[in-house]
């Protein structure tokens, strides 16, 4: 009988906790207000012009050579570089939504007709049919979002042709630079 004594009833002793949290200044500052990343803090990046730093805030490079001209001919340079014109983002959201839209519209409409005819017509479609087909157009419109992008002239004075082709020929590259951690070309 001692060898089954494991399968007898025990009390548990309550749970206990290293805090007590009717008085919250036994509780860490950590758990109260979790750190937050200083990438975020300190360089926040939107949609708008990035704010222009004043003379007083900035370091003065002191190399021989380097004027405050040259200091304000840099900044005119980077004035702009990671901003997308409203009339680009306008013309890359409709891309977006059409090359998007007409895949996943027509992927939706599949799921009734197979139901017809399961159903009302009495075929016997293969449940894998829906399924290669359903995967088929919502990944259409997956590579939609991509191809919206790309195809979409990023001139914001020229327009582009109606499906995009010679643009995403030339969008392509920068694309792909761009996702692997490239940032701008190099060559500029």
């Amino acid at each position: 009988m001692n060898a089954l004594s494991f399968l007898r009833p025990t009390a548990l002793a309550p749970l206990q906790s290293p805090y007590r949290f009717s008085d919250p200044s036994l509780i860490p500052r950590s758990r109260l207000h979790p750190p937050r990343s200083a990438a975020a803090l300190n360089s926040p990046r939107g949609f708008g012009p990035s704010p222009r730093k004043s003379g007083k805030n900035r370091k003065s490079d002191k190399r021989p050579g380097f004027d405050e001209d040259d200091e304000d001919e840099i900044e005119d340079e980077d004035d702009g570089g990671g901003i997308i014109p409203e009339a680009v983002t306008n013309r890359m959201m409709r891309r977006m939504g059409v090359s998007i839209g007409i895949p996943l519209f027509v992927g939706l409409l599949f799921f009734p007709f197979f139901y017809y005819l399961k159903a009302v017509a009495k075929l016997d479609v293969p449940s894998w049919v829906p399924v290669l087909v359903s995967f088929f157009f919502f990944g259409a419109s997956l590579l939609g979002i991509s191809y919206g992008i790309v195809s979409a002239s990023w001139d914001p004075l020229r327009e582009g042709s109606f499906l995009g082709w010679t643009e995403a020929q030339r969008n392509w590259p920068v694309f792909w630079q761009s996702l692997r951690g490239g940032g701008r070309l190099k060559g500029k």
